[in-house]
């Protein structure tokens, strides 16, 4: 019989036929339900479809002879254990032992798995293709000896379970697997020399994949504890040198994932495997990774789970995973952005609107389903959010500001006791905010509305408008429509491709996209006015001016994104310099600076400089650091706290770069005369013994991106000019008083309500109801900006304003009472 009639007669085996059609069923069964968001309370009644079609299916084999020995055994059964790994995998839907497998994983599996059925036809492969078989046979040898190790532990109920139809059997599938693989090694492989080769080829080739990752992993995880137990600054906590100092990889990044994402080994109920117990720490996926478990049996790491996981947020980006959680929100997407914005080119600032629709994939719309969305949105330097909105019921309901204290209260009581309707946006350092959406229910979505007013960045003779861009629930098949509207005539406006213009609007429609952006050219600055409450609030150009600086000595924050050159440059400055090694300042040697530009970050001490007034401090931008929050219990913030109160600002120049989050909140709280350049203008000025000069005042602020100041004088005349004006000057004066000048809490919470922002000290709530409001004493202030809009000018009417006003009213009701008495 030639090959070709060989495949053709096997081809013709309809029990062979129906096992592979059962195959794609049984994949249907496992994946159709997610897809399509079935409630996982019937996870069981899937699993127990398939059962039923799988012992039909034995029967059906049992009957027609094909699970005796031979070629058409062969084929059969190796469908058959197929069908039986996929009926493992539904049962473990609703008994969970392995969590879900990486992708890596799945794939290995299930090449294993067509590899086992090849082998009925292994007549019909050339020889070059058996020889790849057997090596994938030794691959399929080692995944499986692993899954019958995994599961050892669940044998003994497995035989206690056979008694209920059998189901138990399920904890034998890959010891029965593991035999089956035995067997074809032994009567197809062995007694062939290349075959041979290659087959132990395989399983070599797994065992030198383990060895080198268990050699990577101990060598990351020495390196994790050695920075966790030996700290070099006795002020910071141990995670901390760990973020900073610990090579960032693949292989460090699952030591700490270890537990808190990835299943390890342990002493599992029911297997070797231990389930991550993250008690809220990490919200992220739970994952099975064979060498990941594998690895954990080596070596331990000492870093705590609440520790992995911020040394997780400084060195990966990851703090929107370790938001604390009240409930869930794993099956929460974002299917729907939409983003409105007003732009004024010659006010240099722009407001906009991002309506966004979050959908739960849960499949009823029970309370206990309910998820919690938790947005983090990245606002530009100086931007403030000064509007909120939540859909209830269909109608869109407006939030109120509060103190920060009392929305988080009101929240938690209402989220975490109650379950009903509230969202809230609380201020963040880094130029963060994070937005709350509580409940999502299942089959259904939640929308709300959040608004930011922000400076436009000055880049030479252009204004830039930056997105507004946020992690939150998966984005990927969201639908995102722009509408950005210049309240201006724009000139030379570039934007992305897919936009489209009519008149002064830009819009787009399509896939949602995080980094866009549009810019004109600078049509230079208008001191138009907005007035409220007796002030008036415009932009003028912002100059930077150049003030006495008597410099002794210079101290260097160095990171990894320092060059040797920048440091001898500085050298030449010939001004005594200094580093912080060691708990101490030491003179700054080629040496030493070679030790520091090893660490990834640096956390600047600057309450430990003892002459701010003589002191130029140098840095150079580096995005990753923690923020002073995650610093919260330690000395370093402690002592950090209390320097606030030392008055004069500390001279500080970045070489380049953006400056990472612990300098950027420290730089927003005014701790420093602050500027940006290179070492040949640094040269320039210390020759001169100047620095630019600190301009800002109770009067005046400096939007330095934008290239602009707004003043506040008092009432100058008529608005003509929108509120955020005064919002962009009350939030960053307000940051200009938490530092050295820090305003009393009353009066930072006097100043946010009047201008309606969130702050440190305040927040935006949304709460189901008056009485709501009522509960927590929060109330709205008259005499305020209230939520800004599109296309809104917010203005609070003056006093004689007032006066006019009533009198309008009263001349109103007199005209109504006349005309019904002549009636």
């Amino acid at each position: 019989m030639t090959n070709k009639q060989y495949f053709q007669f096997m081809l013709r085996d309809s029990r062979l036929w129906v096992g592979l059609i059962l195959i794609v069923v049984s994949l249907g069964f496992y994946y159709l339900p997610g897809i399509l968001h079935c409630n996982p309370n019937d996870n069981f009644g899937y699993f127990m479809m398939n059962y039923i079609l799988l012992q039909l299916y034995f029967i059906y084999l049992w009957v027609g002879g094909n699970l005796r020995r031979g070629r058409r055994g062969r084929n059969t059964f190796a469908v058959y254990l197929t069908l039986c790994l996929i009926s493992c995998f539904l049962l473990n839907k609703e008994f969970v032992i392995f969590a879900k497998s990486t992708d890596w994983w799945a794939v290995t599996l299930a090449v294993c798995c067509i590899n086992n059925i090849a082998y009925g036809f292994k007549e019909v492969f050339p020889p070059l293709v058996r020889t790849i078989m057997a090596f994938v046979l030794g691959i399929s040898t080692c995944c499986f000896l692993y899954l019958t190790f995994c599961l050892l532990p669940m044998c003994f109920y497995g035989g206690i379970g056979m008694l209920f139809f059998g189901i138990g059997g399920h904890a034998f599938i890959p010891l029965l697997f593991l035999i089956y693989t035995f067997t074809l090694a032994s009567k197809y492989v062995l007694f062939r020399k290349k075959h041979r080769y290659a087959y132990f080829s395989g399983i070599g080739f797994v065992g030198v994949v383990i060895a080198v990752y268990i050699t990577l992993w101990i060598n990351a995880v020495f390196a994790v504890n050695d920075a966790y137990l030996m700290p070099d600054n006795k002020d910071l906590p141990h995670w901390e040198n760990v973020a900073r100092k610990t090579p960032k990889n693949a292989i460090t990044e699952r030591v700490l994932k270890a537990g808190l994402v990835y299943q390890t080994a342990g002493d599992g109920d029911l297997s070797f495997l231990e389930m991550p117990r993250r008690r809220g720490i990490f919200d992220a996926e739970l994952l099975q990774d064979p060498l990941v478990t594998i690895a954990s049996l080596t070596r331990p790491s000492y870093v705590e789970e609440t520790d992995a996981a911020k040394v997780l947020s400084a060195m990966y980006d990851s703090r929107q995973e370790t938001q604390e959680r009240l409930w869930s929100g794993d099956k929460l997407s974002t299917i729907q952005v939409r983003t409105n914005a007003d732009i004024w080119p010659s006010l240099h600032m722009a407001y906009t609107e991002k309506t966004i629709n979050v959908f739960s994939a849960e499949p009823d719309a029970a309370s206990w389903n309910s998820q919690e969305a938790i947005y983090t949105f990245h606002l530009p330097e100086g931007g403030v959010v000064t509007s909120l909105s939540l859909w209830i019921n269909g109608k869109e309901e407006k939030g109120v500001l509060t103190t920060k204290e009392k929305a988080t209260e009101a929240y938690a009581t209402v989220v975490g006791r109650e379950m009903r309707d509230p969202s809230v946006v609380h201020w963040q350092e880094g130029n963060t905010v994070t937005v709350r959406v509580f409940p999502v229910l299942g089959q259904s979505s939640r929308q709300f509305k959040i608004g930011i007013t922000a400076p436009l960045l000055q880049q030479g003779k252009k204004l830039v408008y930056q997105n507004i861009w946020f992690q939150g629930p998966d984005a990927s098949e969201a639908r995102e429509d722009v509408n950005i509207n210049f309240q201006e005539d724009p000139v030379g406006v570039e934007m992305p491709g897919l936009f489209n213009r009519k008149t002064n609007t830009f819009s787009s429609v399509g896939p949602y996209d995080a980094d866009w952006q549009l810019s004109c050219i600078d049509p230079g600055v208008r001191t138009n006015l907005f007035t409220a409450n007796g002030r008036s609030f415009f932009v003028t150009p912002y100059q930077k001016e150049l003030a006495a600086a008597v410099v002794k000595t210079i101290y260097l924050d160095v990171n990894q994104s320092w060059t040797l050159a920048e440091f001898n440059a500085i050298k030449n400055l010939h001004y005594p310099m200094k580093v912080y090694a060691e708990n101490e300042w030491q003179p700054a040697t080629e040496e030493l600076f070679e030790s520091l530009q090893k660490d990834r970050y640096s956390l600047f001490p600057v309450y430990k400089v003892p002459e701010r007034a003589t002191s130029l401090v140098i840095t150079k931008g580096n995005v990753v650091s923690p923020t002073l929050n995650d610093l919260g219990d330690s000395k370093f913030y402690e002592d950090l706290q209390a320097s606030f109160k030392t008055p004069g600002k500390l001279l500080l120049f970045n070489l380049g770069g953006e400056l990472s989050p612990y300098l950027k909140t420290l730089k927003e709280y005014r701790l420093f005369r602050y500027t940006a350049g290179d070492v040949a203008e640094l040269k320039q000025w210390m020759a001169l013994k100047q620095f630019p000069a600190d301009i800002e005042n109770d009067h005046r602020v400096v939007i330095e991106p934008a290239g602009v100041t707004i003043n506040m004088e008092e009432n100058r005349g008529v608005s003509n000019a929108p509120d955020h004006l005064m919002r962009l000057f009350a939030y960053n004066h307000i940051m200009q008083k938490m530092g050295p000048q820090k305003m009393s809490d009353s009066e930072i919470i006097a100043a946010a309500k009047e201008s309606y922002i969130v702050t440190p000290a305040s927040s935006l709530i949304v709460l189901e109801t008056q009485k709501d409001y009522d509960r927590f004493n929060i109330h709205d202030d008259l005499n305020s900006l209230k939520n800004a809009s599109i296309h809104g000018k917010g203005a609070v009417p003056e006093p004689h304003e007032w006066a006019l006003i009533l009198i309008g009213v009263m001349c109103l009701l007199w005209f109504k009472k006349k005309r019904a008495v002549a009636i």
